[in-house]
């Protein structure tokens, strides 16, 4: 490629270098997902060494400057770039992006130390990610008398081991103990220290995300970037941090009088219990309730107002895996035209006998994709649900004779493609029923998870582009999230639950007024959950603006989360170094917003189109036409402008953002 100087070496230099992407991401991506899965420690481990030297090699392509500027010069080159197509076009931006990115016009000293620095950054962040699990300690100390005065359950204390001398409660910070106390101990000191407890994490953990941040504004420094959030934002929806904090401010001071509203019955029992007199003003009722306090009092709460609802287990038992998967083909085959296929694997095709394969069949092309289903809890495997890109679809070459190491589907027209290659990963749990079978049954929440990753695996199945750059969920991240938001209003709408929903035992539909009663029940803090998200999606841009750098040795990660948790008042944590437990700072540095603001525009879509009928074929086209196809290629903004039919929304920037914030639906 270095050396092809020919027409068409220029003309086929972005396809190579395509392919060369793919080469890699293969690998990588691979690695990726076996260290977060795989069962055997020698496979994790050699997929952690595999991950390092080529994450490094990555970095090293990424700041070659005779590649790059073979790529400026075929861009830049009228006579070759009028030839390409708009595929060819859009990765060779991307690319020259990534190069740029990379420092590629700095001197070869600053170079190597943005390898040094990114190799450092993806070390740290995978060291932060597996500790994000562990509490700071194994167990709580809670004096006795504490506890055996505070009206819990002897049932529960017998439970409970004691220090020594005898004076201290051990509650572990694991288990069901310390939440089972949360919700049923009346004294605040004792559900505020179990609480802290259970949301802390070691010292260790917090210098492993102060190290990561650091590092992080380090290289943005680098990059001459006042920020990483800044280093970070660029190609993506929202261009600048100033928008996205714009952004996350207008959806908290729309929603912060209702999430008040929602807290108000926990501000007036516990009123009551400390012979306060009752307020309806916003900011007493805030400075009232606090995290600790929200279990308990719901619990009270329900106790002296007993609702008819059913409880989750009854649901579930309407909801085995196996229907909610055979539901979820029924509506990809009803919108989409596409339906699941078990499918027979071969020997070795899995890394765990409980692994199954599905295979998505188009009804006019046949297979498109290939999807591995890894649901069920098992030992060391990753804690959070997720998406594993394995192998992305793209274009087969003509010259092209090796398929060894992909699989290959045939579009109508004769030409082939690379099969895109997904796994889902969950933590289901199986349990023995009566008969000796064994059955998943899933709650309603795990109905939404199992429909959120099964909305990023049709994103990578039907956004076939013919290059893997761009293909599926490579798009922008404050994209990426969208398709498989809108899956959770499928999963929340009644008419689909009862199509699905049918008793294990009897085989009877579940009845909509089950439902209604059951999410009337369950859904009555849906603001606060906003508002909870804002304030996370707020703590990832805190951590990765501009005052970093500026007093970088002084930096207080707990300090700075304390001080946010106290300026933005719902459900205030200044007592918990919780920041070490939130994982997705790593893997959504400086994105986390992506969610809420990829959840503002699933609203408007499920509205727009669905909502009248879920099963519309119309509308379902409609979204696969104008966005879940292009993948990557065509700008977001014109993609949800297009399914929206609202050409205001076209170009984004800040209007676009603040059109989208202040359209937030719950």
């Amino acid at each position: 490629m270095r050396n092809d100087f020919s027409e068409s070496g220029k003309l086929t230099y972005i396809m190579n270098l395509d392919r060369l992407s793919d080469t890699l991401c293969r690998v990588i991506d691979l690695c990726e997902f076996i260290r977060s899965t795989h069962p055997d420690d020698a496979f994790v481990r050699a997929a952690q060494d595999c991950h390092e030297q080529m994450f490094e090699f990555m970095n090293v392509l990424n700041t070659d400057v005779s590649l790059c500027n073979i790529l400026k010069s075929v861009l830049n080159n009228p006579e070759v770039s009028s030839k390409l197509s708009a595929e060819e076009l859009k990765v060779g931006k991307i690319l020259l992006d990534d190069f740029e990115k990379s420092g590629i016009y700095m001197n070869p000293d600053v170079r190597e130390k943005f390898i040094q620095l990114s190799q450092e950054i993806s070390l740290v962040g995978q060291e932060f990610i597996n500790h994000t699990d562990y509490p700071g300690s194994n167990s709580v100390k809670i004096p006795c008398k504490d506890l055996d005065n505070s009206k819990v359950s002897t049932f529960l204390l017998k439970q409970l081991n004691k220090d020594v001398k005898g004076q201290n409660y051990k509650v572990p910070t694991f288990g069901y103990a310390a939440y089972a106390l949360l919700k049923s101990c009346e004294n605040e000191m004792v559900r505020k220290k179990l609480w802290t407890a259970l949301h802390s994490c070691s010292d260790k953990q917090v210098k492993r995300l102060s190290h990561l941040i650091k590092l992080r504004a380090i290289l943005a420094n680098l990059m001459h970037k006042t920020s990483y959030a800044e280093y970070q934002l660029e190609g993506k929806m929202a261009k600048n941090p100033k928008d996205v904090q714009d952004f996350i401010l207008t959806l908290m001071n729309n929603t912060i009088e209702k999430t008040a509203n929602e807290l108000k019955f926990i501000a007036e029992l516990k009123a009551k219990d400390l012979k306060k007199p009752l307020t309806t003003n916003t900011d007493e009722i805030l400075k009232l309730v606090r995290p600790w306090d929200r279990d308990y009092y719901t619990g009270k709460y329900f106790q002296l107002n007993p609702s008819n609802s059913p409880n989750a287990k009854e649901i579930s038992y309407y909801f085995t895996l196996g229907n909610v998967i055979q539901g979820l083909s029924d509506l990809f085959q009803q919108i989409y035209g596409i339906r699941l296929e078990p499918a027979i694997t071969d020997e070795g095709e899995t890394w765990s006998p409980d692994v199954r394969r599905l295979n998505v069949i188009s009804e006019e092309e046949g297979i498109i994709g290939i999807i591995y289903c890894d649901l069920f809890e098992r030992n060391g495997k990753t804690s959070n649900p997720a998406h594993f890109t394995v192998c992305c679809s793209r274009q087969i070459y003509p010259s092209e004779t090796d398929f060894s190491t992909i699989q290959v589907g045939e579009n109508p027209d004769g030409t082939y493609f690379q099969l895109p290659v997904i796994s889902l990963v969950c933590n289901f749990s199986p349990i023995l029923i009566a008969s000796k079978k064994s059955l998943c049954f899933l709650q309603l929440s795990e109905v939404e998870t199992l429909f959120h990753e099964m909305g990023h695996a049709m994103h990578s199945m039907l956004g076939r582009t013919h290059m893997q750059n761009i293909s599926g969920t490579r798009c922008a991240t404050d994209f990426v999230e969208l398709p498989s938001i809108l899956m959770e209003h499928f999963a929340k709408d009644i008419r689909i639950l009862t199509k699905i929903g049918k008793h294990y035992g009897t085989g009877e539909t579940i009845q909509a007024d089950m439902l209604q009663r059951f999410m009337k029940s369950t859904n009555f803090l849906q603001n606060c959950e906003t508002y909870s998200q804002a304030k996370m999606a707020m703590l990832d841009q805190s951590f990765h603006d501009e005052k970093i750098i500026s007093d970088i040795d002084n930096f207080d990660v707990v300090e700075n989360y304390q001080a946010l948790e106290r300026r933005l008042k719902v459900l205030v944590d200044d007592q918990s170094n919780w920041c070490g437990r939130f994982g997705h700072l790593f893997g959504y540095g400086a994105t986390y917003y992506s969610y809420l603001f990829d959840r503002t525009i699933a609203s408007k879509i499920w509205y727009a189109l669905f909502e009248d009928d879920p099963y519309s074929r119309k509308n379902g086209d409609k979204f696969k036409k104008h966005l879940l196809k292009w993948g990557g290629l065509k700008d977001p903004w014109k993609c949800i402008a297009d399914v929206l039919e609202c050409p205001m929304l076209e170009k984004g920037g800040s209007d676009a953002m603040e059109f989208i914030a202040q359209s937030h639906k719950s």
